[in-house]
């Protein structure tokens, strides 16, 4: 009989086209994440849906406020901030001071409406006013904290391990027996780090424990037994679509009732990298289904500066190399002020303030899990890339090394809507498996890949 040997066998694979829009996923290894998903992105947005896309960029609004605390609203209008020392609402053309010689320290803006006025609210531990468009009114009885919240005609504020209420209807009164009150959190875990209303309930949190109050006057309130979620920025607390989202140590949780729930596992490297000297910087915002969370992310930073962009619907985290000190949703834009006091329309145009933005892609490790060698035959992509936009893919036959090499560049004759390109590949052959980085400037959205390979025994 004769010996025939070991023969190499060839094959094909044609690929489903497969998207990209999967969003960041630090959390597992990059064998195991899903193909739509990256291990590295910057300014992204799932605003495509299907596709990978730039996020959108940003314009100037307002005038700059130097040295910003505080950003709110009045009756959804126009914006309130503490710039300095000053509290200052914008007129329509400028800024105008509603309160001078102000501690200069972060607080918060609330609107507390009654039957007879409308109250802008501003507290900052130590300073405590109530502007009602057309005269400012010192809450003297007031607590001396940042925390407040408003509920059913009532303002909260969490001083230490005390939730105090003010009298109904009242921004003022503190004092009134069997209407203004003050409820211990029992058994908390340290001293209160946030206060929110939500659902008709109002939830106090220290870093280690979250208290729930039931009821709406003195004589029905109910503290209910401490949840062990704890949250570590007042500001990173926000109520979006009907959840109350928050950030705990190392983790970003939702809270509908019952026991919270953490949504952050796939960007757990970031939170888990927040400057803790600085944690209660961290600040949230929202517009449309998103929401933005701004962390100081970095052993040496000392500000927020990146932010990182959650799809409510869809579950995906991107991140943004932008920070800001505060947000405020006025209608349907979002305004965040930067640490040089300039305010942002974010999501606004194409560029941000007329420069292209700058953005990246690494990919999970692609073709693994095989005892054969793989050749990449062919590698298309649908894409729309503007006239003014860069786009370049390199690629890396290692696991996690910092050592892409340049496979295309992609040269727009003109602005390409839904264009079939296909990048070359001779490079990869005979390999174990692959990365790819996508990397430009300006607006580009790919809508698919597709990749055509052959597998041969080793």
């Amino acid at each position: 009989m004769a010996y025939w040997g070991t023969r190499s066998v060839r094959y094909k694979t044609n690929e489903t086209p497969f998207k990209l829009n999967g969003g960041e996923n630090t959390y597992l290894p990059a064998f195991d994440i899903d193909r739509s998903e990256s291990t590295y992105s910057r300014n992204l947005t799932s605003k495509g849906h299907t596709s990978m896309s730039v996020r959108s960029g940003r314009q100037h609004a307002f005038d700059t406020a130097a040295t910003p605390y505080t950003l709110g609203q009045r009756d959804n209008t126009y914006p309130h901030v503490q710039s300095g020392t000053d509290w200052k609402r914008w007129s329509g053309s400028a800024w105008v001071v509603v309160q001078a010689s102000l501690t200069g320290a972060v607080g918060r803006f609330l609107e507390f409406n009654t039957e007879a006025d409308r109250f802008t609210v501003l507290v900052n531990g130590t300073n405590k006013y109530a502007w009602n468009g057309t005269s400012v009114t010192t809450l003297t009885d007031a607590p001396a904290t940042k925390l407040y919240t408003v509920d059913d005609y009532r303002l909260y504020a969490l001083i230490g391990t005390e939730l105090k209420c003010s009298a109904l209807g009242s921004v003022t009164d503190w004092t009134t027996a069997d209407d203004a009150d003050s409820i211990t959190l029992t058994s908390a875990k340290g001293t209160g780090t946030a206060l929110a209303a939500y659902n008709d309930v109002v939830i106090s949190w220290t870093e280690q424990s979250m208290h729930v109050l039931y009821g709406n006057d003195p004589y029905d309130f109910y503290m209910n037994d401490p949840i062990n979620d704890g949250c570590i920025s007042d500001r990173s607390v926000i109520e979006h679509r009907g959840k109350l989202y928050f950030l705990d140590f190392g983790a970003y949780k939702v809270y509908t009732g019952g026991r919270p729930s953490e949504i952050s596992q796939k960007i757990k490297t970031y939170l888990d990298g927040i400057n803790l000297t600085y944690k209660d910087k961290c600040v949230a915002g929202k517009q449309g289904k998103y929401i933005y969370l701004s962390i100081p992310y970095g052993a040496a930073v000392t500000t927020n500066t990146l932010t990182l962009e959650y799809d409510t619907e869809l579950g995906t985290w991107y991140p943004h190399n932008v920070g800001y000190v505060d947000f405020v949703t006025i209608g349907e834009h979002l305004y965040g002020v930067d640490s040089s006091g300039v305010l942002w329309d974010i999501n606004s145009g194409t560029a941000d303030q007329g420069t292209a933005i700058a953005w990246d892609r690494i990919t999970g490790v692609w073709n693994y899990g095989t005892s054969k060698k793989k050749v990449i035959s062919e590698l298309y992509m649908t894409i729309d890339l503007p006239i003014s936009s860069t786009f370049l893919i390199y690629y890396s036959t290692t696991v996690d090394g910092d050592d892409f090499t340049l496979l295309y560049t992609a040269t727009a004759s003109a602005s390409e809507q839904n264009t079939r390109v296909q990048i070359p590949t001779n490079i990869l052959q005979n390999i174990d498996w692959y990365r790819l980085e996508f990397t430009g400037t300006g607006p580009c959205t790919i809508f698919s890949l597709e990749e055509h390979s052959r597998v041969k025994s080793r």
